[in-house]
């Protein structure tokens, strides 16, 4: 067997391109790394910048730097020729056949890409989405602002994107004379106001549909992540509870991946016995309901499952839903009653235990139908989800519910644990809108609350998320000033 070091793994997964210097220096090892941070840097001769087609471009924003699947950047604001400014995404390469070989094409993710960016021209076909719209491109090597050696060594893209003061927002100089108690404040009245605004959200489902279908629908909704949500949503529409939580788990389970288009075929070799059993058990119930509910089924391909931790699946997440409804099948009232009768430190705990309680005979030892048990049980749903459930979902549902019910006592509650849970896990959004706001200087201890966390989140949507100006025409740096100001005064 061939020995593999890591030079070779790392030859393999983050590829580069050698280029020979001018000066006869030793050639210089572009990665695609480097390539994004001279984007994102715009080392470029900008005011000569042109497409490959030879088109003027004007970068107003180059977007910010995306690290999660998808186009290397997000929200970049371009304008070609004398047109008005386009909001939409940026891919960068080595080489411009990289779009190809990589499979953008054929990808879905890539769809609201705007500009093509490589360092090099490599082959003639032009980049396209897979709606068969055809990319403008540009190519750096001949419009960089310094020698691409010089670059080399002027560049670490290692710092890129958050390991540096550049890139921050209009914002970080306001902000930059407050005290950390004073951010604190900001943070944390920023993070009620999304509290609020998701209870606003909810109180119009409570309002059409009652208590436990809305909080079944948002239950679904955020056990669908990012990625499928939507989904997750339109199942619990076409499979209400009041359906449901009267049913054993394993037939509300038939239903769930009936309509949902999981429901894998009834006999099918190779299956373990204990798989068999489970399917059997599935379609007893799935083929007297199937006729009925054939209008509500969803197509397998309005699922993502690629990038998906197995645990996360959502088959698996759909059987947690039918032991939830099995297990508690009215599901406010244990909510009112962890804020009411628990001791307040406990109440966020005993909250997220409603979930992380929940076990499955055949899911809590399987990611899928037919793969081998595991040796060790693995949760329905993780601590992690759970937390982010309670925050992003129960905390705003019972603050909807006592504003419905004039119970403000209710509302406190839900308040008071909201203020005080702890961090829920960082993401992207969080850590891109801490470095517009500070930079590095970002104390730990400033996050250490969910309720910080989330007035990051609703600074970045109320503010970054629609800003097309590059910091110009934002309002939020003054807005930052005036609260600066008034926690100084007060």
């Amino acid at each position: 067997m061939s020995v593999v070091s890591y030079e070779q793994l790392r030859a393999e997964l983050a590829p580069c391109a050698l280029h020979e210097p001018a000066g006869g220096y030793a050639p210089v090892p572009v990665t695609e790394r480097l390539a994004q941070a001279i984007w994102f840097d715009q080392r470029l001769k900008r005011d000569g910048l042109q497409t490959a087609d030879g088109r003027r471009v004007q970068v107003v924003s180059p977007g910010w730097w995306n690290l999660e699947a998808g186009p290397d950047f997000r929200r970049a604001v371009i304008a070609f020729d004398n047109a008005k400014p386009q909001l939409g995404d940026v891919e960068v390469h080595l080489h411009s056949a990289d779009w190809h070989q990589h499979g953008h094409t054929r990808d879905r993710l890539y769809d609201n890409v705007i500009l093509h960016v490589a360092l090099w021209r490599r082959g003639e076909q032009p980049a396209t989405t897979a709606t068969g719209r055809a990319l403008p491109q540009l190519l750096m090597a001949d419009q960089l602002d310094a020698p691409l050696d010089q670059l080399y060594d002027s560049i670490d893209p290692e710092s890129y994107p958050y390991d540096l003061d550049s890139h921050v927002g209009a914002c970080e100089p306001a902000l930059k004379p407050a005290s950390p108690e004073t951010i604190a404040a900001l943070l944390e009245d920023a993070g009620l106001s999304r509290l609020r605004t998701k209870a606003r959200r909810l109180t119009r489902w409570i309002q059409r549909a009652g208590i436990e279908q809305a909080l079944y629908a948002a239950v679904m909704e955020a056990l669908g992540f990012k990625h499928n949500k939507e989904p997750m949503r339109r199942l619990a529409e076409r499979l209400p509870v009041a359906r449901l939580r009267e049913l054993p788990a394993v037939q509300a389970q038939a239903l769930l991946l009936g309509v949902a288009g999981f429901l894998p075929e009834r006999t099918v070799a190779g299956r373990d016995e204990a798989t068999r059993r489970y399917v059997k058990r599935l379609w007893d119930v799935w083929w007297k309901v199937r006729d009925e509910l054939a209008d509500r089924l969803l197509s397998r391909d309005e699922w993502r499952l690629a990038g998906l931790r197995p645990a996360n699946f959502p088959w698996r997440r759909l059987a947690a839903v039918a032991q939830l409804l099995a297990a508690h099948w009215e599901l406010w009232p244990k909510i009112a009653d962890a804020l009411d009768s628990q001791p307040e430190p406990k109440r966020a705990a005993r909250l997220a235990s409603l979930f992380t309680d929940l076990e499955d005979a055949y899911w809590s030892g399987r990611f899928s139908f037919g793969s081998k048990p595991r040796p060790e049980p693995e949760l329905l749903i993780g601590a992690a989800r759970a937390r982010d459930i309670v925050v992003n979902v129960l905390l705003p549902v019972a603050v909807a519910q006592g504003k419905l019910l004039e119970q403000p006592s209710l509302i406190e509650a839900a308040e008071k644990v909201f203020a005080a849970h702890p961090p829920l896990e960082s993401n992207a959004l969080i850590r891109f809108t801490a470095h517009r706001l500070f930079g590095q200087r970002v104390p730990p201890r400033l996050l250490r609350t969910a309720a910080r966390q989330q007035g990051l989140l609703q600074i970045f949507h109320d503010f970054c998320l629609s800003d097309r100006s590059a910091c110009e025409r934002c309002r939020f740096p003054e807005l930052a000033r005036q609260f600066v100001a008034k926690q100084v005064a007060s």
